[in-house]
C-alpha cells in the first residue's frame, strides 16, 4: 500500500505522525542491529565446531564472552562475521541479491539434508518426554526467539527496490512464512529424535546431533553450511538498519548526512555504521541478553504497525488496496 523504504516505520510515519514514526523508527533502527548481532553470535558456535572438525582449535578466549564460555573475553568470530556481512551489503543491492539467492539455496539443501539423513537415525525413545518442561518452556522459547518472525518485516523495508512491489511484495512474505514454517518444524523435530535433549548443543544443535551418531564428517559439513546460510539472515537485517534509516534521513527526522548515496544506489555511512554496531553488540554480551533486549522492541514495532493499519482505514479509505484480506 506504501510502497516506499522504511516498512513499519513508514506506516508508522504516514498514518500517526512526526513524532511517533521518529519513537518507532529509532526502536527499529536499535532492534535490527541487535538482531544481526544475535545470529552473528550463533554463527560462532557453527564456526567454532566447524573449525574443530578440520583440526583447528579456536582459541578459548575468543570464542564468547565470559558469561557465555569459561575463559571467554570476546566474541572475536562474530565481530568478524558482521563487518564480513557489512561489506558485501555495501557493494551494491546487486552483489548482495546474487550473494542471496546462492546462500537462501545453500541453507534449503542444508535443511533438507538435515531432514532426510537424520530421519534414518531418529531414536524414538528421545521424544519421551515430548514436553519435559512442559508448555511452560514452550513459551518461554517462544518468546525469546519471537524476533525470527520480524524477519518478514524486514522483506518490506526493500519495497522501493522492488518490482511491482504492491502485487509481488505480499505474496513473497505469506509464501516465505508457509515455507519457513514448514522447513522449521521438520528441521527441529529430528536433531530431537536424533540426540536427548539434555546434550544436544545450544551453540551448535543440528552439529552435535549427527556427531552423536557417529557422523562427525557430516557435522563438519553442516557446520561450514550453517555459518554460510546463516548469514543471509543477518543481510536480511542489516539491510533492513540501513533502509530504515535511509528512509528516516530522507524525511528529515535524522541529519540528511546519513541519506548520502554512492553511484549505485548505496547508503555507506549508515550501512558501516550500523555493521559497526552490531559487531560491538556481538562481541562483548551474551546471546540471551541481546535477544531480549530485541524483543521488547519488536513487539512495540508490531503494534505501531497494527494501529497504523486501522488508522489508515479511517483517514485514507479512498487509497487503492492492491492485496487484500477477507
Amino acid at each position: 500500500m506504501i510502497l516506499r523504504a522504511g516498512s513499519a516505520y513508514t506506516y508508522g510515519y504516514v498514518a500517526l505522525g512526526e513524532i511517533i514514526g521518529w519513537f518507532i523508527g529509532w526502536d527499529i533502527l536499535l532492534e535490527y542491529i541487535a538482531i544481526v548481532a544475535v545470529v552473528a553470535i550463533g554463527i560462532s558456535g557453527y564456526f567454532t565446531g566447524f573449525m574443530s572438525g578440520i583440526g583447528v582449535t579456536v582459541p578459548t578466549w575468543m570464542q564468547g564472552t565470559p558469561d557465555t564460555i569459561e575463559g571467554g573475553v570476546i566474541n572475536v568470530p562474530a565481530i568478524v562475521v558482521c563487518l564480513l556481512i557489512t561489506f558485501i551489503l555495501s557493494r551494491g543491492t546487486k552483489t548482495f541479491g546474487k550473494f542471496e539467492l546462492i546462500a537462501v539455496g545453500l541453507k534449503i539443501l542444508l535443511i533438507l539434508g538435515i531432514v532426510g539423513l537424520g530421519f534414518f537415525y531418529v531414536n524414538a525413545e528421545n521424544y519421551s518426554p515430548f514436553l519435559p518442561s512442559g508448555f511452560g518452556a514452550v513459551f518461554t522459547g517462544a518468546a525469546t526467539v519471537f524476533f525470527a518472525v520480524f524477519g518478514y518485516d524486514a522483506m518490506s523495508t526493500a519495497a522501493e527496490e522492488t518490482t511491482d512491489g504492491k502485487k509481488h511484495m505480499p505474496k513473497a512474505i505469506l509464501l516465505s512464512l508457509l515455507i519457513a514454517m514448514v522447513l522449521y518444524v521438520l528441521a527441529t523435530l529430528w536433531p530431537a529424535g536424533m540426540q536427548n535433549y539434555e546434550d544436544i548443543s545450544p551453540t551448535a544443535g543440528f552439529a552435535s546431533a549427527f556427531q552423536s551418531v557417529g557422523l562427525p564428517v557430516v557435522a563438519t559439513i553442516i557446520s561450514a553450511f550453517a555459518v554460510i546460510s546463516i548469514l543471509t539472515v543477518m543481510l536480511t537485517f542489516l539491510l533492513g538498519v540501513t533502509r530504515v534509516w535511509f528512509s528516516m534521513s530522507r524525511d528529515g527526522l535524522l541529519p540528511a548526512w546519513f541519506s548520502t548515496t554512492d553511484r549505485n544506489g548505496t547508503p555507506q555511512r549508515v550501512t558501516w555504521i550500523a555493521g559497526v554496531a552490531s559487531a560491538l553488540l556481538a562481541g562483548v554480551f551474551p546471546i540471551r541478553a541481546v535477544a531480549d533486549l530485541t524483543n521488547i522492541g519488536i513487539l512495540a514495532a508490531f503494534i505501531v504497525v497494527c494501529i497504523a493499519v486501522i488508522v489508515l482505514r479511517r483517514t485514507r479509505p479512498e487509497v487503492p488496496r492492491t492485496f487484500t484480506l477477507p
